[in-house]
């Protein structure tokens, strides 16, 4: 035997053997008489035995067809039960989900979400795991990875879940002791910069834009970290001006601890969530890509912006 049999066949094969009748089988699977005959004649042919005893008034099944029925019925149940916990997993809020991110938003804004979600879902488990490095979904089987800017993966799927932008700021004591700059094009050669390795990757060009315009800037850097805190704290002690999420910098930009520089210019970076599998294939999924969306909308707010960046964020 070289093919497996079909499963539609087993399916026919069980139940005219339950009945005892093809004719009976055909009206249970609201089918032809000829299509039973026929399913069964195949699956006979595949597996190379005679599984009936066919008579003119009756049939009764062989050995081989005693053996093939017990494996059929146990076959068919676990399908069954196979499709009940598919099912179960599109409908049901239980389980583990498997969730990595950055350390700075998962710290900002994951933490007290995962916590409010639960609160609503508590047979919702959550595995977060963050880290500041590139994540392989699959090889590392997690559900759901956040990125905050940067380059898509083509091959899995991405929502946007916030808009967001990276801005320019400096301390004032930075300020104080090398000026504003007037151009971006002064943060290659004229300022320090402390420059973000976004998960580990190799500091990257500056590209940020002003309305319709577009700049790619090579920041002047002396410093950089692959951890955004670190490099705040570099910001906030006077080291150099710093290209950094707002919702990172919002509190000290209240505060006055950091000020904004070259406000009219800034860089998008997005918050998306990146999955391997459709949220209808998963309640877990479905419910914490949603109920994240909401949440952001609700938390992802920061006073005292100009009208575009105002624009960039809702």
């Amino acid at each position: 035997m070289d093919k497996l049999p079909a499963l539609e066949d087993i399916r026919v094969f069980v139940t005219a053997a339950r009945l005892m009748s093809f004719a009976r089988a055909a009206e249970q699977l609201m089918v032809s008489p000829a299509y039973v005959s026929k399913r069964i004649k195949l699956l006979e042919e595949n597996l190379g035995l005679v599984l009936f005893f066919r008579s003119a008034r009756a049939i009764s099944l062989t050995p081989e067809g005693e053996i093939v029925l017990g494996t059929g019925e146990q076959l068919l149940q676990q399908l069954a039960h196979m499709k009940a916990a598919l099912g179960a997993c599109r409908e049901e809020i239980s389980g583990v989900l498997r969730i990595s991110c950055s350390t700075g938003f998962g710290a900002a804004y994951l933490n007290p979400f995962i916590l409010s979600l639960r609160a609503r879902y508590p047979q919702l488990g959550i595995d977060l795991t963050l880290v500041d490095r590139p994540v392989d979904l699959i090889g590392e089987r997690m559900d759901l990875d956040l990125c905050i800017g940067g380059t898509l993966p083509e091959q899995h799927i991405a929502r946007r879940l916030a808009n967001n932008i990276r801005i320019l700021c400096a301390s004032p004591d930075y300020l104080a002791r090398h000026g504003r700059p007037e151009h971006p094009k002064e943060l290659e050669r004229q300022h320090t910069c402390i420059c973000i390795r976004e998960r580990n990757q190799a500091p990257a060009a500056w590209k940020i834009e002003s309305g319709e315009e577009r700049m790619t800037v090579s920041p002047n850097s002396s410093l950089s970290v692959n951890n955004g805190d670190v490099a705040k704290q570099w910001c906030l002690n006077g080291e150099g001006i710093l290209l950094r999420s707002i919702w990172s910098v919002a509190k000290e930009l209240e505060q006055g601890l950091l000020v904004r520089v070259l406000p009219a210019w800034y860089q998008t970076a997005d918050v998306y969530a990146v999955y391997t599998r459709s949220v209808r294939t998963s309640a877990n999924l479905r419910v914490f890509i949603e109920s994240l969306e909401t949440y952001l909308a609700d938390n992802m707010q920061w006073k005292g912006q100009d009208e575009q960046t105002q624009g960039k964020q809702r």
